[in-house]
């Protein structure tokens, strides 16, 4: 069984509930409807790699790359119970990860500082591979995934465009770079959803793990995301003024059209130095919907030591 890989699937897909034993996020292993696609006409398709370059610009690029810490605050609504996931990040290499089990059936913590990585419930912390800790906790975060596509993915294509809630986007297809967690010979491709106009980030649509190995997202799934906003930052930082342009709307009619809170949000574009965050992001599979609301997304705003070891780790089982 690919269980690293597995993992990795499961954790950046930032779906529902954890498993206690694998720290897994599950949903039903029924394929993710995937929406209609529209070939483009010959010699009008872009550049997988700019599209991505430009969409990446757009919500922080080399800004976030230079960040100091960072944290989100998630609260999950989905069938089985809400839920919650805290996740953190100071660099230049310590993780942390903390999601409530649905319907508030208890706490896992997945954490990694340095080469010491650690997972349970607060207390009982057990020993894990360090490289598997990084990827989950960094993974397990919607917000770093996206912000860092480039770095855990490559061979952008261009497939075609599609309409994702009215909007034309384009799908750019993208292979998971190799890493503790992902074999590249078997990786399935990624498929990013941006918007054809601005190019803003829409979703990314997961396939199904290979193998057919059964068992927790067995099935593919669709992430979109919404309400692109700056994120926080600490009291005293310089707030970049944004250069902002009106949005170039369609020539109006009888009667003028409107547009929605978050499109016109999505149209502008933010300055050099701006960092975006998604505030909301839904994940579907088999029928099922799961609901993440962003309550804080932050950057350089944890102190130095505000990820610590705990006081005891026990030894993973099956360690000499």
């Amino acid at each position: 069984m690919r269980t690293r890989q597995r993992i990795l699937t499961a954790s950046l897909t930032a779906a529902v509930a954890l498993s206690s034993a694998a720290f897994l996020f599950t949903h039903p292993a029924v394929s993710a409807t995937q929406p209609a696609v529209s070939a483009a006409p010959a010699g009008d398709t872009p550049d997988g790699s700019a599209l991505v370059r430009t969409a990446l610009d757009r919500i922080g690029g080399k800004a976030w790359r230079e960040i100091k810490s960072f944290e989100s605050i998630a609260e999950i609504s989905a069938a089985m119970g809400d839920a919650r996931i805290e996740y953190q990040f100071i660099a230049p290499n310590a993780h942390r990860l903390v999601q409530t089990m649905p319907g508030g059936r208890g706490v896992m913590e997945l954490g990694s500082v340095g080469g010491t990585a650690w997972m349970g419930e607060p207390g009982q912390a057990r020993a894990v591979d360090p490289r598997m800790a990084e990827e989950l906790a960094g993974g397990g975060d919607l917000q770093t995934l996206v912000h860092t596509i480039d770095a855990r993915f490559e061979k952008f294509e261009t497939l075609a465009k599609t309409v994702v809630d009215g909007r034309e986007a384009w799908r750019v297809a993208m292979s998971p770079k190799a890493g503790p967690a992902v074999d590249p010979s078997t990786a399935q491709k990624w498929t990013l959803i941006l918007d054809a106009s601005n190019g803003t980030i829409l979703g990314v649509d997961i396939p199904a793990p290979p193998g057919g190995a059964g068992g927790a997202n067995e099935g593919g799934q669709a992430i979109r995301f919404a309400g692109w906003n700056a994120v926080e930052l600490p009291h005293d930082a310089k707030i970049p003024e944004p250069k902002i342009p009106e949005p170039k709307l369609p020539e109006p009619k009888t009667p003028e059209p409107k547009l929605s809170e978050t499109e016109i949000a999505d149209a502008k574009t933010p300055s050099l130095g701006t960092i975006l965050a998604f505030r909301t992001a839904t994940v579907e599979a088999g029928g099922a919907k799961t609901t993440l609301t962003y309550k804080k997304v932050a950057v350089n705003t944890l102190a130095k030591d505000a990820i610590r070891v705990p006081a005891k780790i026990e030894p993973a089982p099956g360690a000499q």
